[in-house]
C-alpha cells in the first residue's frame, strides 16, 4: 500500500479515492495556500530520503468571526505526514512540537487540526499531544 492511499482504505464509506493527478495538485494548492498564510513546511529526512512533513499557517480571525468566539489567533496544521516505514518513532511527534514552536513565536493561542473521523491512529495521536476534539463533521449517505 501506497502511503498516499491509507485514507482510501479507512474510508469506511468508500468516498475518498486518489486519482493519479491528486499528488501533483494537492502538493501545489498546499504550497500555494502555506506562501498566502505566513506559513511554514517542515520536513523529515532520513539518509536524505523525505520521511515526514508538517505544514501549517497562521489563521486570519474576520469580524465576523468575533461576534461567535473570543479574539483567537490561531495556527493551522494543514498536514503531518509521516511515512509508513516511520511511524511509531517520535517522527510525528517532533514534527508537530516545531509547528508549535512555529506557532507560538508567531503569537498564537491555539492550534487547529482536522482528522478524518476513519483515521483513529492519528486522533488518537493527537490526543495523546494534548488535542481534544472540538468540531465534529456529520455525514449521511443518501443512497
Amino acid at each position: 500500500m501506497r502511503d498516499a492511499d491509507y485514507i482510501v482504505v479507512v474510508d469506511d464509506l468508500k468516498r475518498s479515492r486518489r486519482l493519479p493527478e491528486y499528488g501533483k495538485s494537492y502538493t501545489t494548492a498546499l504550497i500555494k495556500k502555506v506562501e498566502k498564510n505566513h506559513g511554514f513546511i517542515f520536513l523529515a529526512d532520513s539518509k536524505g530520503k523525505l520521511i515526514g512533513l508538517v505544514a501549517g499557517i497562521v489563521e486570519k480571525q474576520k469580524k465576523g468571526d468575533l461576534l461567535e468566539c473570543a479574539p483567537t489567533k490561531a495556527g493551522r496544521v494543514l498536514e503531518l505526514f509521516v511515512s509508513q516505514n516511520h511511524r511509531s518513532k517520535g517522527i510525528g511527534e517532533e514534527l508537530m512540537k516545531k509547528a508549535e514552536i512555529y506557532f507560538k513565536e508567531n503569537k498564537c493561542n491555539v492550534v487547529r487540526v482536522d482528522v478524518f473521523s476513519p483515521n483513529t491512529r492519528a486522533h488518537e495521536f493527537y490526543k495523546e499531544l494534548g488535542y481534544s476534539d472540538r468540531m465534529i463533521d456529520m455525514v449521511k449517505l443518501l443512497l
